[in-house]
């Protein structure tokens, strides 16, 4: 079949030193193909200035860009993430691709996609320059950041509140000679599509843990630094997985799949080497491997499920005091860290696209 390649922006988004963005998903429209019927069958992103220039996470630090269009639900999750397509501060280094064959269809080409978008500008941070990163990105409490100390660590401390009116400047705490001139961003992202017709229906959600959560918190642990995350979801209904691709945070070592306490895969994280490169930024996780790829490898079994399995998911973080794989940025412990493992699908036919085949029944 024949596959086209179309690149889109979002809409300019301002941020001065400090400052942060987390987009409202139904307010912020994104364009997306609209020629005919199509399916998705690969996409990546970045984030760039106002000069199309590939932007270093340590000047923005992208905690994450989603995607998805009314009415989907993520069915492996229904309480927990819910995107179509979209990653985080590994973007730019870890392309999503569908097998040859698959794709996600969509019928109405008038369908309004929107784009929840995380952003934080951490230049001119007030404090020790490497600890007030850390606690910017990982949304520490902080007086001016409208929120209160008991949201330490969540998303109300980096964007996500009521408090955030358009006209506030809300913000991580910032030097006194920070220039207060704002500077544009935007997400970029490019998509692979065929017409709706080529391929057969893939589905797509996200498995998370601790128990379907968004995100969670780790203390630092000098004793046993390396700590794990687990959750088991019951699955109600024969599927097939084609693709799984773990996302983690700064801290991570690896998030793994396991089918009835069998392990099947793992995506691994890379941390950068290089200051300031958008790409490969020291300190930064900036790649997450791939967990399972259908017809990646000839040798490799295909993937199936079957109702009364157990999947099992496993998010490993550091968070002893001394982790040099992230300097210069601090180690131990991690505040508002994900463990997710995004997975391509096919189901039963007579399986609802809105019901969960996959309910989490136990979470360590």
């Amino acid at each position: 079949e024949k596959v086209y390649t179309a690149t889109y922006e979002s809409e300019a988004l301002p941020l001065r030193p400090g400052e942060f963005v987390y987009t409202d998903i139904d307010e912020t429209p994104v364009p997306m193909p609209c020629d005919f019927p199509y399916a998705i069958t690969g996409f990546i992103g970045e984030i760039i200035d106002e000069n199309e220039t590939s932007i270093p996470l340590s000047e923005v630090y992208d905690h994450h860009w989603i995607l998805k269009h009314s009415g989907f639900k993520n069915v492996l999750c229904l309480d927990g993430p819910q995107y179509i397509f979209g990653i985080g501060a590994e973007s730019r280094n870890t392309p999503v691709h569908f097998p040859q064959g698959y794709g996600y269809r969509v019928s109405d080409t008038q369908l309004q996609w929107g784009a929840n978008i995380h952003l934080l500008r951490t230049q001119y941070l007030d404090g020790e320059k490497y600890q007030a990163t850390k606690e910017c990105n990982e949304c520490y409490y902080a007086l001016g950041k409208g929120c209160r100390p008991e949201d330490n660590g969540t998303f109300t401390c980096c964007g996500d509140s009521d408090n955030l009116m358009k006209d506030d400047y809300f913000k991580c705490p910032i030097s006194a000679d920070s220039p207060t001139t704002a500077k544009n961003y935007k997400l970029r992202y490019t998509l692979n599509y065929t017409e709706y017709s080529n391929v057969k229906e893939a589905r797509v959600g996200v498995w998370s843990t601790p128990d379907c959560n968004t995100y969670y918190g780790i203390e630092t642990n000098d004793t046993a630094p390396e700590q794990v995350s687990s959750t088991i979801f019951h699955i109600s209904k024969d599927a097939q997985i084609l693709v799984a691709i773990g996302h983690q945070h700064v801290g991570a070592i690896n998030i793994s799949l396991f089918v009835n306490d069998e392990f099947v895969c793992a995506s691994y994280p890379r941390y950068g080497t290089l200051p300031h490169v958008a790409g490969n930024e020291q300190g930064y996780l900036v790649q997450m491997s791939t967990c399972f790829e259908k017809d990646m490898d000839p040798n490799q079994p295909e993937l199936f499920l079957h109702k009364d399995d157990y999947v099992r998911l496993d998010s490993w973080y550091f968070v002893g005091s001394d982790d040099p794989r992230i300097a210069p940025l601090p180690g131990g412990g991690h505040l508002n860290v994900m463990g997710y493992m995004y997975t391509v699908f096919t189901v039963e036919e007579e399986h609802s696209n809105n019901s969960s085949f996959a309910t989490p029944i136990s979470s360590s």
